[in-house]
């Protein structure tokens, strides 16, 4: 009886400590940088700790500038929306990233996430569209040239 008990408290506990992210409440969430209410359902982010705890954010820029006050060794999951997908949550470190005066963000860096490097290629009509993988859009972001 005691195996049993000790293997059903051992399960709740592994369990309980899932690293995966949180569902994201449009429209009453607030956004773990700039607290205003997540409404845009093709910009919204999140990151989740290795702990298990999640932070969401209302756009990319926000889970960006975010990151320049957190431990990264911390964070287990880097998560963005992808745009052409609204509400489904991609790996940031898989994703390409598309800055376009085009496509607005919510708070104005018009940056945008997609699942897939092609659909990027698509989009991008002009010389200020700029496409990105994480790492190269993580270094603009801790350079402080993201305004640029």
């Amino acid at each position: 009886m005691k195996k049993l008990f000790f293997l059903l408290s051992l399960s709740l506990i592994l369990v309980s400590c899932a690293i995966e992210p949180s569902k994201i409440e449009y429209g009453k969430d607030a956004c773990n940088f700039c607290k205003m209410t997540i409404v845009d359902k093709t910009h919204a982010a999140q990151i989740v700790t290795k702990k298990g705890k999640s932070f969401k954010y209302d756009a990319i820029e926000c889970m960006l500038n975010d990151m320049k006050d957190k431990d990264k060794s911390k964070m287990e999951l880097f998560l963005v929306t992808d745009y052409l997908n609204p509400t489904t949550l991609i790996d940031a470190n898989s994703a390409t990233f598309l800055i376009s005066p085009a496509i607005k963000s919510p708070m104005g860096a018009n940056l945008s996430a997609f699942k897939n490097k092609e659909d990027v290629a698509k989009l991008i009509k002009t010389d200020v569209d700029k496409s990105y993988n994480w790492k190269e859009l993580l270094a603009r972001y801790q350079s402080g040239s993201q305004g640029k």
